[in-house]
């Protein structure tokens, strides 16, 4: 049944409402960031080769370091780590403040502190998401995943980007810069206020008092991942589905809306709005009621679902069509992302959850350049509607053989079983039990 006050149910918790509101605020800021940063570039004389370094280090930074952050989420105290990557991302971006008002700021500066912005990012989101189960009773988790997706929608894909474009045009690149800069000071405080030892969920999942033990080394981590089938599969699932489906949207949907609709820029934008309306709907809806038993299940048939409009986009004969695809997209790609991250959330140990969401996060983030870089090989109309064709069909196939190959029964069900560390002689490890 829908209840208008299940997706505020997470909010209860004071620890949680801190780590929310460091994640709002951070996030806000990165989406002012995300419009603003191009265009700062500009005013510093880049050209493409230099604006393609700007935008291009903060991914970098991104991929480099996402391993390394889970490590250390699941080494040190949680609130530690997210506090001193924003922490480490309010230095970078004060220092860039401070070069800008003597005068002397360079395209550069720029690159390094996106770098350092993406490092932050790489760092502060995989321990964010293996802290939120310390902080949040079992029954509140669902509830938490949508209403972060509910956040991450309107931060990055409306609020923030209105917001930097309105500022562009009203104030200067320093301006931009100490707001951003601020946006994490803040975000900071409000983690270093969380007392994780009164952690709601601390009970269940251990929190911080297991992480003070020893921990689990690295390749007993991947280990576990890889004895626990239906996890790497579908981590390469939605790996695979982004390799076929990004390079598409981000690069080819834009031509084709151009070239063969009619369209411009800010149609092109209309339905990116319209995607995210769409995700703040379906995290709305999933945030109002209990996850069902089989949520493994309608997870992975929500991501299908999502995935399939891609297929019939390169085929549409007006723009118009394009938006209840691209409504679909949001909704159901985004239910699937939020059954996904409590999945991982109630049934990962969490001595080795950091590293498997670093994982996780890596092979999100290091396909998106492949696939662009991919659809760049051929430029004929043929070409396109094949990438766009394989791109929605082929993540049905892929489903109808996971379901037949992984059985995705009991795992919403079961919390997650922790890995019990054996005494052993010296010098051995402990053992993570497959």
């Amino acid at each position: 049944m829908l209840s208008l006050t299940k997706p505020l149910a997470p909010l209860r918790h004071r620890n949680y409402r801190l780590l929310f509101a460091s994640y709002l605020i951070s996030m806000l800021g990165d989406g002012v960031w995300m419009v603003a940063l191009p265009w700062v570039a500009i005013e510093l004389g880049a050209d493409n080769s230099g604006l393609s370094m700007v935008v291009g280090a903060e991914a970098v930074g991104l991929i480099s370091c996402v391993l390394i952050g889970g490590a250390l989420a699941d080494r040190y105290p949680r609130k530690h780590v997210i506090g001193w990557s924003f922490a480490a991302a309010f230095a970078a971006l004060a220092t860039l403040a401070v070069i800008h008002v003597s005068g002397q700021l360079e395209v550069w500066q720029l690159v390094g502190a996106a770098f350092v912005l993406g490092a932050a990012a790489a760092i502060s989101g995989p321990a964010a998401d293996a802290f939120t189960p310390d902080l949040v009773p079992e029954d509140d988790l669902h509830a938490a995943n949508a209403l972060e997706s509910i956040g991450r929608s309107l931060a990055v894909r409306m609020v923030g980007p209105g917001i930097g474009g309105l500022l562009i045009a009203l104030v200067d690149s320093f301006a931009i810069i100490a707001l951003n800069a601020v946006s994490f000071a803040v975000a900071a405080l409000c983690v270093a206020a969380i007392n994780s030892r009164t952690a709601a969920g601390a009970q269940d999942s251990g929190g911080e008092a297991e992480q003070e033990g020893e921990p689990v080394p690295y390749r007993q981590a991947l280990r576990y991942l890889f004895g626990e089938r239906w996890l790497w599969v579908l981590i390469v699932w939605s790996g695979v589905v982004l390799l076929l489906q990004s390079g598409p949207r981000q690069v080819l949907l834009p031509f084709l809306i151009h070239n063969d609709l009619g369209g411009d820029a800010r149609d092109y934008g209309l339905l990116i709005a319209v995607t995210g309306i769409a995700a703040v709907v379906s995290s709305f809806l999933l945030a109002s009621r209990k996850p069902p038993r089989d949520y493994p299940r309608r997870m992975l048939l929500a991501w299908t679902a999502g995935a399939a409009p891609l297929a019939l986009m390169v085929f549409a004969p007006s723009f118009w069509l394009l938006l209840p695809l691209g409504a679909v997209y949001g909704f159901f790609s985004t239910a699937g992302n939020v059954y996904w991250s409590t999945l991982v959330q109630t049934s990962v140990p969490s001595s080795v959850r950091g590293r498997v969401i670093s994982i996780d996060w890596l092979g999100s983030l290091a396909l998106v350049p492949v696939s662009a870089a991919l659809v760049g090989i051929g430029s004929s109309r043929e070409f396109m509607i094949g990438l766009f064709v394989l791109g929605g069909t082929l993540p049905v196939v892929l489903t109808l053989v996971t379901l037949r190959w992984v059985d995705l029964r009991g795992l919403g069900a079961k919390g997650a079983q922790q890995p019990e560390t054996q005494k052993t002689p010296e010098h051995s490890e402990p053992v993570v039990p497959v």
